[in-house]
């Protein structure tokens, strides 16, 4: 008996499992006419309102909001339902207008149907029955016809949005974009393509919308940079965050630019703002202008005279120091120092050259310079810059210039003095001599230079003092020397040039010479001796009278 029903099953148990798809279906339909609705109410909203990131991202979360509640409401009512076969036999026999008997003979059809009464009944009505499976029990669905009368606008729907975004790829893919919370933009007539902010460049380097830092106190000066329909003008519209209140800088066209170009100014600000540029049909997301202070950098200079200095100079270092003067060869220290905040980078910048300087604090505010630089060894004057960047990206307003003067290294001072002039040919002169250097002596020489009466000139020289490489050289030399005349053969009218020659001492460098006035001898006999020492006793008279009258103060006033 079972066997005779099965085809009648099968009939039934394929139209529940079709009215459920069905159903199913129909509450998608549903819900894709819904959100297709939504999204199109919400493209013509952020095409015409020019939604910000905040309010794309509440849509974007209504929007999934509203699929879910569509899914519990629509969708999984449908899909939790089940119709049993015999639920199912109920409908087709009120539809079709017939008896009990197909209900009947599907419960007399179970096991438990043997105990209940007369087997011929039941096998009487089962035949009955299983003569209907001849015919097709669930043809046609009422089901069959709502589904398509609701698929029918799905379809006329998508069909239109697929032709628009056909028409209009690039609206489409920036809707898209901007519905997924990104940055593109709707194409317009005019496109800004850059801005710049107290010379910071917004856009394109920043990211859209994000946060540009400048220091207090200068003005804000805004240069935006255009392609397309060039608009009469444009403008910055600036919200104080803290306050609410909107400040409108207008945008006139650069004179000394291109077409495309604007520029606005917006004086000092005091607190962190936002703003959002307007040009034309074109728009930016609202960006953040952050007002922080600039870094309060200082400058020290120091140095460290080269060894061969016997007396190194007083340092000349200070906070804020820009210039030094430094002896040739000196070693010069540079040390940036902030006040207020940590840096993230410094550099010496010499001509070409750009030198990192290294952080020596866990605070990142006092940098220094290492390492070989041209500051190691100064061997001419030097101009340099040094570039700062804190941590907030910004500069100090002023550039930090320094200057290192080089120190000349005076040349020594000699001198020399003889009693007379007036020589015998083997005479024996004593010269007393005297020598000084701001760092050292290393050598005294005499010069020599005869000058025969017949004109014939000859030169040579002597070592007067030598200081050897193991002593420490003497700022101040004095001494006596005793010049031997004899072994120049000289003879009467003869004269004799000596100068005293000193060479300072300057390290593993060669040293500088500076000479004396030069003495000369004139060789004589011995009258022309005493005739010399006559006219020194008158001299040496006439400077004993002036002393005398300048003591007593004769002829003052006059």
């Amino acid at each position: 008996m079972p066997n005779q029903l099965t085809r009648v099953r099968n009939q039934l148990s394929a139209s529940c499992r079709r009215r459920w798809l069905a159903r199913v279906i129909d509450g998608c339909v549903v819900l894709a006419l819904a959100l297709l609705a939504a999204l199109v109410v919400d493209f013509l909203c952020d095409w015409t309102l020019r939604f910000s990131f905040a309010q794309r991202a509440f849509i974007l979360a209504v929007f999934l909001l509203l699929k879910l509640a569509g899914l519990r409401r629509f969708v999984w009512p449908a899909v939790i339902s089940r119709e049993t076969v015999i639920d199912r036999a109920l409908a087709v026999e009120r539809r079709r207008g017939i008896d009990s008997d197909l209900v009947a003979a599907l419960q007399f059809e179970s096991t438990a149907a043997r105990t209940w009464g007369s087997s011929q009944l039941q096998a009487a009505v089962v035949d009955s029955v299983a003569g209907l499976s001849e015919s097709h029990l669930c043809d046609e669905e009422p089901s069959d016809h709502v589904l398509r009368r609701k698929a029918t606008p799905l379809a006329v729907a998508a069909g239109i949005i697929l032709c628009a975004a056909a028409f209009f790829p690039a609206h489409t893919k920036a809707f898209v974009d901007r519905f997924l919370l990104g940055s593109a933009r709707y194409p317009t007539q005019t496109t800004i393509t850059r801005i710049v902010i107290n010379g910071k460049e917004a856009l394109p380097k920043g990211p859209p919308g994000g946060a540009t830092n400048i220091p207090f106190g200068p003005p804000i000066k805004f240069e935006i940079e255009s392609t397309g329909v060039a608009p009469e003008s444009g403008d910055v519209r600036v919200t104080s965050q803290a306050e609410g209140t909107a400040t409108i800088v207008l945008l006139n066209p650069a004179a000394d630019k291109s077409a495309g170009s604007y520029a606005g100014e917006l004086p000092r600000l005091a607190e962190t703002v936002s703003y959002q540029i307007t040009l034309g049909d074109a728009w930016t997301e609202p960006g953040t202008i952050r007002v922080i202070p600039a870094p309060v950098v200082s400058l020290d200079l120091d140095h460290t005279p080269p060894a061969y200095a016997a007396k190194p100079q007083a340092s000349r270092r200070g906070t804020g120091s820009r210039q030094i003067s430094v002896l040739e060869g000196s070693q010069v220290s540079l040390t940036v120092k902030c006040t207020n905040k940590a840096l993230a980078k410094a550099e010496l910048i010499v001509g070409s050259q750009r030198l990192p300087l290294t952080s020596h604090d866990d605070g990142k505010r006092t940098w220094k310079l290492e390492g070989e630089t041209p500051l190691a060894r100064i061997t001419a004057a030097v101009s340099f810059e040094v570039e700062v960047v804190d941590v907030d990206g910004l500069s100090p307003d002023q550039p930090l210039h320094g200057y290192i003067h080089l120190e000349a290294d005076r040349p020594p001072r000699v001198a020399g003095a003889v009693v007379t002039e007036r020589v015998l040919p083997a005479a024996r002169p004593v010269i007393t001599w005297g020598a000084a250097d701001d760092n050292g002596i290393a050598e005294i020489r005499l010069l020599k230079q005869v000058t025969r009466a017949g004109g014939q000139v000859e030169q040579s020289q002597e070592i007067v003092r030598k200081i050897a490489a193991k002593e420490q050289p003497q700022p101040v030399l004095r001494g006596r020397h005793t010049l031997d005349l004899k072994p120049l053969g000289l003879a009467k009218g003869d004269e004799v040039r000596v100068t005293l020659e000193a060479v300072d001492f300057r390290g593993d460098q060669p040293g500088t010479s500076a000479r004396s006035d030069g003495i000369v001898f004139t060789v004589t006999d011995e009258s022309g001796i005493l005739a010399g020492l006559i006219e020194a006793d008158e001299k040496s008279a006439r400077q004993l009278d002036q002393i005398i009258q300048r003591q007593l103060g004769i002829g003052e006033g006059r």
